[in-house]
């Protein structure tokens, strides 16, 4: 399932892009969930209370109240992950976007006829971005997560949790081998219990850090450099 987030303030925009990412999600068999907003504000304000879990933003650069591009940096502050599509209905803004890592433009006057084009980039990207995932028995249930939706691992002894944004998991296995096994992956062990996504922190003080969803974790002494780097690294 995918999760899409459409803002633009021109309500026929955002019924031609509903219709036209419904359409699209469709032919390539994907399940999509499509969210409209009418103004950035409603939207960055999701990310900052840790709400939004949208895998791709369809985002217009020049709204009327809380324009796209200012959206897409409060967005950027607590997610690095999620991918922003501008669109937009002048060139002249494509350059500004490379401030907010956005992944595609896309032109108003070319929707019609290069908006499918555009998507089906978009969406095999994703696909490559979701095929890394963290696999762990419990019980006798396999789990399968996708490693961007991995917010960190908590180890009591031998067991592991393992927590998301709107899920926890518990099953028994070591941190030192999940480390081992995500090093490469922006994972990083903040402290002796967790190991916790790069890509999920918010903000790293002295001996602790907290996370785009509000959670603190702490921060012990001897990882704080390597928890920092990690942190800088994974918002590049």
């Amino acid at each position: 399932m995918l999760n899409i987030a459409i803002c633009d303030d021109e309500k026929y925009i955002t019924d031609f892009l509903r219709s036209s990412v419904m359409d699209c999600l469709a032919k390539a068999d994907i399940e999509g969930n499509v969210t409209v907003f009418d103004d950035g504000q409603p939207l960055a304000d999701m990310y900052k209370e840790g709400k939004a879990n949208f895998d791709m933003i369809l985002l217009d650069i020049t709204m009327k109240k809380c324009d796209g591009m200012t959206a897409a940096k409060m967005i950027r502050a607590v997610d690095s992950d999620v991918m922003i599509v501008f669109v937009t209905s002048s060139a002249e803004y494509v350059f500004t976007g490379y401030e907010v890592r956005a992944f595609r433009y896309i032109l108003k006057p070319e929707l019609l006829h290069g908006f499918s084009g555009v998507f089906r980039e978009c969406l095999e990207e994703l696909t490559r971005s979701n095929e890394v995932r963290f696999t762990f028995q419990r019980s006798s249930e396999t789990v399968s997560l996708p490693l961007r939706d991995i917010l960190y691992f908590e180890s009591d002894k031998r067991i592991i949790a393992v927590k998301t944004l709107t899920e926890q998991f518990s099953f028994y296995g070591k941190l030192d081998n999940i480390e081992e096994q995500l090093k490469k992956q922006d994972f990083v062990r903040c402290h002796q219990s967790f190991l916790v996504n790069a890509k999920k922190i918010s903000s790293v003080r002295i001996s602790d850090l907290t996370l785009t969803n509000g959670d603190t974790l702490p921060v012990s002494k001897r990882r704080a450099k390597e928890t920092n780097e990690a942190f800088l690294w994974a918002m590049r």
